[in-house]
């Protein structure tokens, strides 16, 4: 049995319809943008997927020279915003790590892909902002303390009903029933 005792992930996500305008927005507000980085994730699950039945997530994301290694526990949704346990460690050789989940019986059940920005605030009590271009379109994260999380997405003037609820994965599942013409893996073409 797991507990669900430790580090939270706290965040809320919206579809991004104006980009120049959001990100002026937070430069307005003293944000500043780090580097546009590639990333490529794979979940992982065993062949009972055992995992996502318990609404967990393992997670391996290759970014620049190393990656992390992430294992997310259930979600719990308050009022439009997702926070869930987030345990994660940085990994020199995500590929590696792969191999040793995959001979624990943890093989990979989807990629997917996106270019993101991380915007941070000088004041590190606000939250990081995350600009994620995916193969579904433009979507912004905002990740930090519940309170700090809902004042700055109040803020940007963004309305409770634009929040989404849905991971990257479940929103391209959803996308993939829509249209079963893309591919298994949510990546770039």
């Amino acid at each position: 049995m797991t507990s669900d005792a430790g580090p939270r992930e706290i965040e809320a996500k919206f579809r991004l319809r104006d980009r120049a305008a959001f990100e002026e927005a937070l430069r307005a507000r003293g944000a500043a943008p780090g580097p546009r980085l590639f990333e490529a994730n794979v979940l992982l699950d065993d062949d009972l997927l055992s995992l996502r039945g318990r609404g967990m997530a393992l997670r391996v994301r290759s970014v620049g020279d190393g990656g992390l290694l992430t294992l997310k526990g259930p979600a719990e949704m308050r009022a439009g915003l997702k926070v869930r346990l987030e345990l994660e460690s940085g990994v020199d050789d995500p590929p590696a790590v792969e191999a040793v989940l995959a001979r624990l019986g943890y093989t990979p059940r989807i990629r997917y892909e996106k270019w993101r920005t991380e915007w941070r605030f000088a004041d590190t009590a606000r939250p990081l902002v995350l600009v994620d271009e995916t193969p579904l379109g433009l979507f912004a994260e905002v990740e930090g303390e519940e309170e700090a999380v809902r004042a700055l997405v109040d803020e940007l003037g963004v309305a409770p009903a634009e929040l989404i609820q849905l991971s990257y994965v479940a929103l391209w599942e959803a996308a993939r029933r829509e249209d079963p013409s893309l591919p298994a893996d949510m990546v770039f073409a």
